[in-house]
Parts: structure tokens; sequence; C-alpha cells
């Protein structure tokens, strides 16, 4: 066999006024020997294989199961996202023709909880507001259930098949309800 061989090569170094000195470092590098270069494809094969079974045990780790993924349970539907969906719906160019005060209380009945919310929509100098309350002053009061209203607030029912409904009442100012159907 033969012996490997050794090179000392200097490292220069600077120093910094305000940092400490440090030391040289020396750097040593070997000639492989022939023994040597035939073992290495060897190493290295093993190597390889180490990662890979280290990376898929970390991978199946991170893999979540599918049965995870679909236990989670939607979000129940409150009356303040039936709120923001009607209040996207609204085409505020009609709502600044209404100069007047305009105001629907709107109760929802058949929630998944077995609740009955109320909303009310509100015009007032052509700003429209919608908000999950009761209103005091209205000039109408509309009752209908949580199925129409999903499907009026996605776009899946207009509010004329809305009005033909049988889940739907509606008692109050007549003119006020056209105007303010007028919106939609």
């Amino acid at each position: 066999m033969k012996k490997t061989e050794e090179k000392k090569t200097p490292v220069k170094t600077t120093s910094k006024p305000d940092t400490a000195e440090k030391k040289p470092v020396v750097k040593t590098t070997k000639k492989a020997t022939p023994a040597a270069v035939k073992k290495a494809p060897a190493k290295t094969a093993s190597k390889t294989t180490a990662k890979t079974a280290k990376s898929t045990k970390t991978s199946a780790k991170k893999a979540v199961p599918a049965s995870k993924k679909t236990s989670r349970k939607p979000k129940p539907i409150t009356i303040d996202n039936i709120c923001k969906l009607i209040e996207k719906k609204v085409v505020k160019a009609n709502a600044a023709k209404i100069k007047d005060t305009l105001a629907v209380d709107i109760e929802v009945w058949g929630f998944e909880d077995g609740s009955n919310q109320k909303m009310y929509i509100e015009v007032k100098d052509g700003k429209v507001n919608v908000m999950p309350h009761s209103y005091d002053a209205k000039d109408f009061r509309v009752s209908l259930s949580f199925a129409n209203a999903m499907d009026f607030a996605n776009g899946k029912i207009t509010l004329a098949k809305l009005l033909e409904s049988n889940d739907f009442y509606a008692e109050g100012n007549i003119v006020s309800a056209i105007k303010l159907a007028a919106i939609f």
C-alpha cells in the first residue's frame, strides 16, 4: 500500500482593528490511493440509501391521512354570512337613486341549530346597510326560510321566484317594498 501524501496549505487571514485576531487555519489535502477510490462508491451508495430511508420516514410523518382531511365539519352558516352575501348582491347604482329612508325587518327561520334569526336592510340617502339585528322603525316585515334566504343570497333564486314561494311571508307598506326590491 502507498502512503497518502499530505500537503499543507497556509491560509491567509485578515484581521480587522475592531475584532480579535484569529489563528491561521491550516487545510490539508490528501491524494486518494487506488484502494480508497474503490471504496468511495460503496460509501456513497450507503449514504444515498440512508438519505432515501430518512426522506421516506419524514414524508410518511408529514402525510395526513385522508380520514383526517374529510372529518372536518364545515362552519355553520350564520346570519352574519347571509348579510354579507346580500350586501354584495345589492346594485349600488340603483340604491343611490332612492332618496327616502326605507327599511325591512327580515326573520330567517330554520337554521341548522333550529333557531330563528333576524336581520334588516336599510336604504338611507342612497346608501345600503345590511345588518344582523331587528329594526324597530321598519316599513315592512318579511319572514322566509333559511334555504330560500341562502338561495337568494347566492343568486340561485330571483326575487320574483322568492315572492312566489310558499316559504315567504311579507306584511307592511307595499310601495316601500317595491322600491326596496329595485336595488337587487
